[in-house]
């Protein structure tokens, strides 16, 4: 997945022709060079800009940086979101002051997981009702965003390899088109193409859709109610990632092991992948229980 992108994008104004809503563009640019804050925010607000359009991310820019100018950070702060939101792969350019760059840094790390999610949502939406063109394009898109966020947060990445195996298996699932028949060839017989070398791709392990844990009731426990139960319990996941089995490996409480095993056995994976193909494999889950 890692061919999916490559760097950010620097959306410029370099565009062919003048539309008028490039027109005020250029108007608030020329009322932010000459510092009349107010006025290239008052033409902000009337300029109207669709959805997605480059004209948008730059009427937010301009806005954001205007109040910056007028000492409103809060407000600044709304308006790189709108940035960051609209178009995800922005990033100021080193002609920018270094404390609008730092600002804009610090609202788009906030931002882009909760944006990853919502594509990752919506890529799972399309998948889910088996519209697997529109899946890959949004799989793929999530992966971008999250390959563009700082992943320090251990759920991000598990969501960068959630999105990534469904990106596989969505592409897999899209019915694959066969050639036409070679000009000249003889009816009935196979066009001799040269052989190919296979890409042999690097094993995946399976990755957790559904993986709650049944409730804990510390009520009868008694005085062992502040206690940490720990144990493990392996399953069995086959090729469509459901499980198969389940065993418990290392005893977490008498009253919660069965508990487990039931719960274990409506869990749900993204399969295990060898050279690309879905295969049977084995998850070992280490279960905690501590007191609330």
């Amino acid at each position: 997945m890692s061919g999916l992108w490559s760097a950010p994008i620097v959306l410029s104004l370099a565009l062919t022709g003048a539309s008028p809503s490039q027109d005020a563009v250029d108007a608030v640019r020329q009322l932010y060079a000459a510092a009349e804050y107010e006025s290239a925010l008052a033409a902000l607000d009337r300029l109207s800009t669709s959805t997605g359009a480059p004209e948008a991310t730059e009427v937010e820019r301009y806005r954001a940086l205007c109040l910056m100018a007028l000492g409103r950070s809060t407000d600044a702060d709304a308006a790189f979101e709108r940035v960051v939101r609209n178009d995800p792969w922005y990033e100021p350019g080193e002609q920018e002051p270094p404390r609008v760059r730092a600002a804009f840094a610090a609202v788009r790390a906030r931002v882009l997981p909760e944006v990853a999610r919502a594509r990752y949502a919506e890529a799972k939406a399309a998948y889910d009702r088996k519209d697997y063109p529109a899946a890959v394009a949004g799989f793929e898109r999530s992966v971008r965003i999250l390959d563009a966020a700082e992943l320090a947060d251990p759920a991000l990445r598990d969501l960068r390899t959630l999105a990534s195996g469904f990106f596989d298996l969505s592409r897999a699932a899209i019915p694959k088109v066969p050639p036409p028949p070679a000009a000249g060839a003889d009816e009935g017989a196979a066009a001799a193409e040269p052989a190919s070398p296979q890409t042999v791709l690097p094993p995946t392990e399976p990755v957790a859709i559904e993986q709650g844990l049944p409730p804990w009731n510390t009520v009868l426990l008694g005085s062992h109610a502040q206690m940490e139960f720990r144990g493990a319990i392996e399953v069995s996941i086959d090729e469509t990632g459901a499980v198969t089995s389940a065993r418990i490996v290392q005893a977490v409480h008498p009253a919660y092991d069965p508990l487990l095993r039931e719960a274990a056995s409506t869990w749900r994976y993204v399969p295990a992948r060898r050279n690309g193909k879905p295969v049977a494999s084995t998850k070992r889950v280490e279960v905690v229980l501590r007191p609330r």
